[in-house]
């Protein structure tokens, strides 16, 4: 063979290796309940992760809606694929009835589309209170309280 048809080759192979890279991170399941301090299931509960490394800004946000029990699973590109391991801001909304009715929305800007039964306490990114860390192997036992 030539050199020009080996660099061909060579060229054609890095060319297909590269199409079938995986560019998504690698996520480790992330599964646990969220609960308020006095033990009631936060059922339909919107859970996001916010990456904190200033390199992982603009990810995608890992996310679960809890079941009526709490418990929940997180997903990011699939469902049930878990979190990108890494440092996580976490916010949660839980709507429904709520005294004061604080609005909510899932931007944290601008009109809401419901009743914040956490008042708004967990639903900014900017200052989140609850902070989580997910490890390559993943969480399979995550839990968060909330005052409710």
């Amino acid at each position: 063979m030539t050199t020009d048809v080996i660099r061909a080759v060579v060229l054609v192979l890095l060319l297909v290796t590269a199409g079938c890279s995986n560019s998504q991170p690698k996520t480790a399941s992330v599964k646990g309940v969220i609960k308020t301090k006095q033990g009631q299931a936060c059922g339909k509960a919107l859970i996001v992760f916010h990456p904190l490394e200033k390199s992982r800004l603009n990810d995608p946000k890992p996310l679960a809606i809890a079941e009526s029990t709490g418990e929940f699973v997180v997903r990011t590109h699939t469902a049930d694929d878990g979190a990108a391991p890494g440092e996580y801001g976490v916010t949660v909304v839980w709507p429904g009835e709520a005294a004061g009715k604080q609005e909510f929305s899932l931007s944290g800007e601008g009109q809401g589309s419901g009743a914040d039964r956490l008042g708004g306490r967990y639903g900014n990114p900017k200052d989140p209170k609850i902070k989580v860390t997910v490890p390559a192997s993943g969480t399979p036992d995550l839990r968060i309280e909330v005052d409710g």
